[in-house]
């Protein structure tokens, strides 16, 4: 094994959707009754699902809107909304202290104690020294007092609002002017081309047909022209004899290298670069920072969409807190709609594996629940053969294409990701689908804990991988099992022999992160009482023939 700051997973589980990509479950969407699982994934290309943006919130204060009243992208509450703090990054609170006698408003960070005094942002309280807490015992009067503070320190904010809102327009000034004047500058230079233009057009029409036809020449009108080049190319940028406006200070080299000692960081000048079109010298140009809003996105199939179906997958509501219980009603219920895989398809899980290297043999306990409050009927089957049918390009592309094995994500939490390789094709063509077992809808443990609690059953508590390869010893060829079923999950036996490919042997798949992929079939069977959570109805069959989405 090499050294890794992650650590690699023993085995994973992964589905493929649509478009052929493979995803981890959590990652993966159902839309209603539709045969296929959609990924969730955004760094496949084609994309499995349409992004769109319904609504914004406030990070900070839990603000939310429309996408149409989002527009301005920051916070912007009770006319100055929530800021950062400009070195750590942290929530900024409006503080009130008192100095020489004077009451100042400053934005004041609790982490790293930074004060908006420090580049200027600050505004007077000093109204609120008339309304000081009083030995008056009236309850009334005191009420009173309590709404003129409030109603005082909300003009405090707006002001010290406005106040930062000017220090921001004084840094800016010099290159507001700089893009002023190179913008009057192009518009003069644009309107001396139309007019050298119509000149030039109005000379030709006048003495065009003196000579058959041709355009007329002289040396006049080559002086003309040599003299309108001359005034294009006259600018205040190039013989200096016009300046920029007075009011724009130069600054010097010297007054750069002069700067203090404690210089902002990159990432503290990249985030000033967004308020001002100048970078920060030191820390006294720090200014605090607007919080940004982040956006509620719904997700909708585009296999769905391109059937001429809605394909809505996700869809939040508007109040990010509803469905928390701070609230009243509706706990949990977090989403307008939410049609995560992992409510509604059979979750399998890889419990235990082992391997005989040297003879080519691997066998994996692979486990099964349903996820959902109906009865499933499902077995386990090989890869689909996709020549049987005779279909063209798409039927016969492979069912995991190689650029997929490159890079696969495996834990989404973690950001994990491996390569793998097929395993050979001869392994997996002699397995013969599991017998048919039904699921039992979801126990759920915690609604009565403790009672009727069951262990796994003796077959799978005593299963061992050696033993299973072990017993294939006279057979060659792989096989599935049901090992045991129990209430709402099932085990299955899946013993593979020559499953090490070609490409095993090479350089390039002899590293640590490199795993073994076996393609296999989950079969779920629709109607006749089973997985009527899809809500996907029975094709037109006959009665004994089972409809079957793999």
């Amino acid at each position: 094994m090499t050294a890794a700051a992650k650590r690699l997973p023993a085995g994973a589980i992964l589905y493929v959707d649509h478009a052929k990509h493979l995803t981890p479950l959590t990652l993966c969407y159902h839309a209603t009754a539709s045969r296929h699982l959609t990924s969730g994934r955004s760094d496949v290309i084609p994309p499995s699902t349409s992004v769109e943006v319904d609504s914004a919130y406030c990070p900070r204060c839990l603000t939310f809107c429309d996408a149409a009243s989002a527009s301005l992208g920051v916070c912007n509450r009770d006319a100055g909304g929530c800021k950062d703090c400009p070195v750590c990054f942290s929530p900024v609170s409006l503080s009130i202290d008192e100095t020489n006698g004077r009451l100042l408003c400053h934005y004041m960070c609790g982490h790293c104690q930074w004060s908006s005094r420090e580049c200027g942002v600050t505004s007077s309280a000093d109204k609120l020294l008339d309304y000081t807490t009083s030995d008056d015992k009236d309850e009334a009067k005191e009420k009173e007092a309590e709404k003129k503070r409030v109603k005082i320190i909300a003009e405090v904010s707006r002001e010290l609002e406005l106040c930062l809102q000017q220090r921001i327009d004084e840094r800016n000034k010099d290159g507001d002017a700089l893009f002023k004047s190179i913008t009057k500058m192009w518009a003069k230079k644009e309107q001396e081309e139309g007019r050298r233009k119509r000149m030039m057009l109005g000379a030709i029409s006048t003495k065009g047909g003196t000579h058959n036809g041709e355009q007329s020449w002289s040396m006049e009108t080559l002086e003309k022209s040599i003299l309108e080049k001359k005034k294009g190319l006259d600018s205040s940028y190039v013989d200096g004899k016009e300046g920029l406006d007075p009011s724009i200070e130069v600054v010097k080299p010297s007054s750069i290298m002069e700067t203090p000692t404690k210089l902002p960081t990159p990432q503290q000048a990249a985030a000033q670069m967004t308020l001002t079109t100048t970078a920060p010298r030191s820390r006294s140009d720090l200014f605090p920072l607007p919080v940004a809003f982040r956006a509620r996105l719904s997700r909708r199939c585009r296999a769905e969409l391109a059937a001429g179906r809605t394909g809505i997958l996700i869809k939040p509501k508007l109040n990010p807190l509803e469905g928390d219980t701070s609230l009243r009603a509706g706990h949990g219920q977090w989403w307008k709609k939410d049609s995560s895989a992992l409510h509604g398809v059979p979750r399998v899980q890889l419990c235990r594996h082992g391997a005989d290297l040297a003879g080519g043999k691997y066998a994996a306990l692979l486990n099964v629940k349903n996820p959902t409050l109906n009865m499933i009927r499902l077995r386990f089957s090989g890869p689909p053969d996709l020549k049987k049918d005779g279909g063209e390009s798409e039927e016969l592309s492979p069912l995991v294409k190689p650029r997929e094995l490159q890079n696969i994500l495996v834990d989404p939490f973690t950001e994990t990701y491996v390569q793998g390789h097929l395993c050979s094709s001869d392994a997996t063509a002699s397995l013969s689908p599991t017998e048919f077992f039904s699921l039992d809808p979801a126990d759920d443990p915690f609604l009565d804990i403790g009672k009727g609690r069951q262990d796994d059953p003796s077959g799978v508590r005593d299963w061992d991988a050696m033993s299973a390869i072990g017993a294939l010893v006279e057979g060659r060829a792989s096989q599935m099992r049901l090992v045991a079923a129990q209430g709402d999950t099932a085990w299955v036996e899946l013993v593979l022999c020559d499953a090490a490919s070609d490409r095993e042997d090479s350089s390039h798949d002899s590293n640590a992160n490199s795993y073994l992929a076996v393609p296999l079939g989950l079969q779920i069977e629709v109607g006749n009482g089973s997985w009527e959570a899809s809500l996907i109805k029975r094709r037109d069959l006959a009665e004994e023939e089972q409809d079957l989405v793999t």
